[in-house]
């Protein structure tokens, strides 16, 4: 298993946040594994390089394959995701807001699917990008198609706003501000905030507010698989326990503990390869 999220070119960081690449080969004659991914709020690109991968959204049952590239996020639901036996994933993680910058398309109207099909909004610039990197050699060199790609899309980004370090600012105190706080820090009236708000990211303020609390929480305990519940509820802002019960049954569609046995079971398989 090969796992490496890199910092992105230094003419990208002003919305991309982050390059993650992952690959891992399953027994093929085995049956293939699936896992759980958490509720983000992160927009994202992401490029299946060698197999597809199968998608399942819990609140929906809905199931699709994704294409060689996908636009996602942020999502509100948990999804199941099972890889090929040749799993090679790319993950272009932009910066809150970036990715309406990049295209210029409100989110609240793209993000309204599980995923979005690249080719549909790039066409064959992003068709290229899918060969190219299913011809490079070294993971560092699909790190460079992506970001020439990425730099060339560059040239027609929208400009960045007061809100957009609002978004930044949101995040790194773990959702708990509140919205008339946000909106006098972005210089906008409650009504422009809210507007401007779900065109750039997709959610109402107060849900994505709660997302990424919630993401915070499903995260840590991936992380740190010993600490308890109750510790996690306290470290992300939770008023009590229950609080974070009645979050995970809204946007996971189980409790707290199916999700450790899942998590502990895809760390077991993983490890035990």
């Amino acid at each position: 298993m090969f796992q490496q999220i890199y910092q992105p070119h230094p003419a990208l960081k002003g919305f991309v946040n982050n390059i993650m690449i992952h690959q891992i080969e399953f027994d093929s004659g085995k049956p293939k594994f699936n896992f759980s991914v958490p509720p983000l709020p992160e927009q994202s690109l992401f490029f299946y390089v060698r197999d597809s991968i199968d998608a399942q959204n819990t609140a929906t049952n809905h199931k699709e394959t994704h294409s060689s590239s996908i636009i996602v996020g942020p999502h509100t639901n948990r999804h199941i995701m099972t890889p090929g036996f040749n799993h090679l994933m790319i993950k272009v993680g932009f910066q809150p807001g970036g990715l309406y910058r990049l295209l210029g398309i409100p989110m609240n109207e793209l993000l309204c699917k599980n995923s979005f099909d690249c080719t549909e909004l790039l066409g064959q610039e992003v068709k290229e990008v899918n060969d190219k990197l299913k011809d490079a050699v070294s993971f560092m060199e699909m790190k460079t198609i992506i970001e020439d790609f990425l730099i060339k899309r560059s040239g027609k980004l929208k400009e960045a706003l007061p809100i957009d370090q609002v978004f930044l600012l949101l995040i790194k105190e773990r959702g708990l501000i509140k919205i008339d706080q946000l909106a006098s820090h972005a210089c906008l009236s409650a009504r422009q905030f809210e507007r401007v708000f779900q065109q750039r990211i997709g959610l109402p303020p107060k849900l994505f507010s709660r997302l990424v609390r919630f993401a915070q929480a499903w995260i840590i305990k991936e992380q740190q698989p010993g600490i308890s519940w109750i510790k996690i509820a306290h470290d992300c802002g939770y008023f009590d326990q229950m609080h974070l019960i009645r979050d995970f049954q809204e946007f996971a569609g189980v409790n707290p503990s199916h999700i450790e046995s899942d998590i502990e079971s895809a760390q077991m398989l993983l490890y035990n390869r």
